[in-house]
C-alpha cells in the first residue's frame, strides 16, 4: 500500500500535464505562449493580411477611377494602423508590416484591373 501512495502523486502530475500539453500546443495561445505578441511572426501576418486587403480595395477603387499609380495618397497607407491592437507591442514595426501588405495588395488589384481582369 506504501508503494502506491509514494507513486500517486507523480502520476496525477502526468496526466494533468497529458491534459493541458495538448491545448497550450494548439496555437490558441499564441500571445500567451510568447509572453506578448512584439514583434513575432503571427503579429507581422496580421498585420501585413490587414494591410493587403486594405491595399487591395484602394488600388481597385483608383484603377476604376482612372487615378495614377500611388499607394501613399491614401490614409489608409499613411495611418498604417487599421487593426492595431496595443497587446501587439511595438506599433511602428506594425506599421512597417501593414505598409508592405498594403503596397502588395495595391500593386495587384491595380495592375490587375489595369490588365483587364475586372472583378
Amino acid at each position: 500500500m506504501r508503494i502506491k501512495s509514494r507513486f500517486f502523486p507523480a502520476l496525477a502530475l502526468a496526466g494533468a500535464v497529458a491534459v493541458a500539453a495538448p491545448a497550450c500546443a494548439s496555437g490558441g495561445y499564441a500571445y500567451e505562449r510568447s509572453g506578448g505578441y512584439g514583434r513575432g511572426p503571427e503579429v507581422s501576418r496580421v498585420a501585413h493580411d490587414n494591410g493587403f486587403h486594405e491595399g487591395r480595395e484602394d488600388g481597385d477603387k483608383d484603377a476604376r477611377k482612372g487615378k495614377s499609380f500611388d499607394p501613399a495618397r491614401h490614409g489608409n497607407f499613411r495611418d498604417a494602423d487599421d487593426g492595431y491592437h496595443r497587446e501587439f507591442g511595438d506599433k511602428e514595426f506594425y506599421r512597417q508590416q501593414f505598409r508592405e501588405g498594403y503596397r502588395a495588395g495595391y500593386t495587384e488589384s491595380f495592375n490587375a484591373y489595369a490588365r483587364g481582369y475586372r472583378r
